[in-house]
Order: structure tokens, then C-alpha cells, then sequence
């Protein structure tokens, strides 16, 4: 992914009301997803929707992958990438021997530390607004190769500190795709989505 990228997160929609999601977030410049599998089997059929309507125009993942058997079901339904939200050595390990991207949620530096040697370029702070801005600004020195996705309350009103920090990518959940969502809430989603956009672009 590019720096600077977006990524929605999809969770509780149903299979029914994705493909019209999606493309919203696409006609409105977001093109990387990620669905999450806090409810495994809609959370699956919704990738399965998204990678046959839309293939390679989006940049589709999948959240809240906890184990092994997740990993296998993803990947086959479509997705090409992995988020965990905390760092798992054997679960990375089984990722990457797939030869699947995989971003694992970390808190720590010795969480990064643990990632970075097995080749991971960019890990998942999680939750950042627990962590905080200061926190990633200071932890980021000692890893200046280590790209930093800022996952867990990033909000319009704070994405630009986060951004300052030296966060390169951003997940958004509820403030860009509500939890759960419908076709009814496509006209929040545009909007939400051509904020998030032009934040992006203001200089810091």
C-alpha cells in the first residue's frame, strides 16, 4: 500500500449491503478494506461478496485474525492480506511462510522488535489512542525501516496528529464505515470518506 492509505474497516455489515459499501468507498477514494472476522462467518461471506464483485480494484484484507484456521479461511475466500490485533511469533510465522502481507497488531517495542526480525515492514499500533501520538513519535525512532499503522480510535479530529507522529497508515472503523451498516448510511460513508481524504492531503 501507499503511504498515507486509508483503510476501512468493515464490521457487522451484513453480506447483502457490502457490495453497495464498497463501492462507495471506492467512488469516494478509498480503496483498501478491511473486513473483520469479530463475527467469523459474515465477516467471510463479505469478503467472498467484495473479492467476486470487485477483485483487484480493492486492496482487501481481513481483521481480527486470531488463529491459524482463520488464516486458511480468509485467504480463501479472497483476502490478501492479514491484521492481527496483537502480535502472535506462530501465528506471523504461519503468515508469512503463506507468503501472505501481514500487518500484527504490537503495543510494545519488544513487539517490534519480535516482528521486524521475522521481515514484517509495518506492524499495527493497537490501540493508538491509548498509546497515543507522543508514544509513536518516541517509539518510531529506534525502528526509523518500520512503517507504523495507527489502528483503534483514530478519528478525523486526530488523525492529523497521528499523522505528525509518523504514522503512515490509517484504519478506520466506525467514524468512516459504522459498525454494522447499511445501504441507508451510504451518504455518511461519502462523506465521511471525502473528509478523510482531504485531511490526508493538507500538509501537516
Amino acid at each position: 500500500m501507499k503511504q498515507n492509505t486509508i483503510i476501512a474497516i468493515i464490521r457487522g455489515v451484513h453480506p447483502k449491503d457490502i457490495r453497495d459499501i464498497t463501492q462507495c468507498l471506492l467512488e469516494n477514494g478509498i480503496d483498501s478494506i478491511e473486513v473483520s472476522l469479530s463475527d467469523e462467518e459474515i465477516g467471510l461471506e463479505c469478503i467472498r461478496v467484495i473479492f467476486k464483485e470487485f477483485g483487484d480494484r480493492i486492496h482487501l484484507g481481513v481483521g481480527t485474525v486470531i488463529n491459524q484456521s482463520q488464516v486458511d479461511k480468509a485467504i480463501n475466500a479472497g483476502a490478501r492480506y492479514i491484521i492481527t490485533p496483537g502480535w502472535d511469533c506462530e501465528l506471523a510465522k504461519y503468515v508469512l511462510a503463506n507468503n501472505i502481507e501481514m500487518f500484527p497488531g504490537v503495543f510494545s517495542p519488544g513487539d517490534i522488535m519480535q516482528a521486524t526480525s521475522l521481515g514484517i515492514e509495518t506492524v499495527k499500533l493497537f490501540p493508538a489512542i491509548n498509546l497515543g501520538p507522543s508514544y509513536i513519535k518516541n517509539v518510531k525512532a529506534p525502528f526509523p525501516r518500520t512503517h507504523f499503522m495507527a489502528v483503534g480510535g483514530i478519528s478525523k479530529d486526530n488523525i492529523k496528529e497521528y499523522q505528525r507522529a509518523g504514522c503512515s497508515y490509517f484504519a478506520i472503523g466506525s467514524d468512516l464505515v459504522p459498525s454494522g451498516a447499511t445501504k441507508e448510511d451510504l451518504q455518511i460513508i461519502k462523506q465521511s470518506a471525502e473528509v478523510y481524504n482531504q485531511l490526508l492531503l493538507e500538509e501537516f
